[in-house]
C-alpha cells in the first residue's frame, strides 16, 4: 500500500522547519545525605540529538494567596517516530529543560508531538 507522505519529507522539511535539535533524558534518582531523592538527568540512548522545532503554546498564571504560580506550556514536534518516549522523560533543547507532560503521534506513525511544561 502506498503512503500518503512522501518518504524524504522529513528530509527536505529538516533545513527550514526542524531548526532545533532536542535530547531527550531519564531520571535516575540517587538520596543526599538526608535520604531525600535528587533525580539525576541522563541522555536516553538513541534519543539524542533529534531534529525538531519548538511552539509555545499557552502561558497560565494562577493569582494565589501565597503567591503567584506561573506554568508555561510548549510543544515540541519531532522529525520522526519515537515509542520510546515516554512522560516519565524529559526534553532538552538548546540548553532548555521541558518535563514531558504528553506524547502524541501523527496519523502516519511519522512524527512525534510532545507536550511539555518548562522547567524553570
Amino acid at each position: 500500500m502506498a503512503s500518503l507522505i512522501h518518504p524524504r519529507m522529513l528530509s527536505s522539511l529538516e533545513a527550514t522547519f526542524y531548526v532545533a535539535t532536542c535530547t531527550i533524558q531519564e531520571a535516575t534518582e540517587t538520596q543526599d545525605a538526608y535520604g531525600q531523592p535528587i533525580p539525576a538527568w541522563a541522555d536516553v540512548v538513541g534519543l539524542t540529538d533529534l531534529a525538531c522545532s519548538v511552539a509555545a503554546l499557552s502561558e497560565n498564571e494562577q493569582r494565589r494567596p501565597v503567591g503567584t504560580i506561573s506554568e508555561e506550556t510548549h510543544h515540541i514536534s519531532i522529525a520522526g517516530y519515537y515509542a520510546a518516549v515516554l512522560p516519565t522523560m524529559r526534553a532538552v533543547v538548546a540548553t532548555v529543560n521541558y518535563d514531558i507532560v504528553a506524547v502524541e503521534y501523527d496519523s502516519h506513525n511519522i512524527m512525534t508531538r510532545l507536550r511539555t511544561r518548562l522547567v524553570t
